[in-house]
């Protein structure tokens, strides 16, 4: 049986994740903390000791700084792929994601991107995000059987593949919230994803409090 072991990691703080907006496709970089969260990351790989075959990144570049910096002491060359992007909000990128989503102490909004039939003008819907993440990571393990993966992406990103592995349907509630530079480690196999150690995010807490 072969299996691909994935290491998926979420960027680093940009200004706009600070001010709950939207990104989406939109190019924004890490801000200070951001940058102090991946290097965060970059402690937890050297206690992890993991030889890894490859590092792949979204190619925003949020994510690429953060795989920059978290691997850089080690020579990888980060492999850019524009399938792991973040969501598409079309017109609705850099709006205020709170007033776009359902929340328990207020109304419903106008428009709830959560919903699996709300369409996207310019953007995605919530069934084709899926879709294309999934597809993403079986071309990889496909392509990569046998290896041990490094993949640093988006909080939506991770959403999928938990749902995936999981066998969670898209309109249910997520009962943890995906940090910035959190670390999620499954493996993809011939028969089936499996999870190792999801929301991992001690080495986070640990920069926080030294920030």
């Amino acid at each position: 049986m072969t299996r691909t072991e994935i290491w998926l990691i979420r960027h680093g703080e940009t200004d706009w994740n600070a001010e709950q907006r939207l990104q989406g496709w939109r190019d924004i970089p890490l801000n200070d903390v951001g940058k102090a969260q991946a290097l965060s990351v970059q402690r937890y790989l050297e206690q992890q000791r993991i030889d890894f075959d490859a590092v792949l990144s979204s190619d925003l570049q949020r994510a690429i700084q953060t795989a920059q910096i978290a691997f850089e002491p080690y020579g990888y060359q980060v492999e850019q792929l524009s399938m792991l992007r973040e969501r598409n909000y079309g017109i609705y990128e850099g709006q205020p994601w709170q007033q776009l989503i359902p929340l328990p102490d207020r109304q419903a909004p106008t428009i709830n991107l959560r919903d699996p039939q709300t369409e996207i003008p310019e953007g995605e819907s919530l069934p084709v995000f899926y879709q294309r993440i999934i597809r993403a990571f079986n071309q990889i393990a496909q392509d990569r059987p046998q290896q041990k993966l490094a993949v640093v992406a988006h909080g939506g990103v991770i959403d999928m593949v938990w749902r995936h592995i999981k066998n969670i349907d898209l309109t249910s509630q997520r009962p943890y919230k995906i940090m910035n530079a959190s670390v999620n480690h499954f493996r993809i196999t011939t028969q089936q994803w499996e999870e190792v150690a999801w929301a991992q995010t001690d080495h986070i807490e640990m920069a926080n409090e030294g920030l």
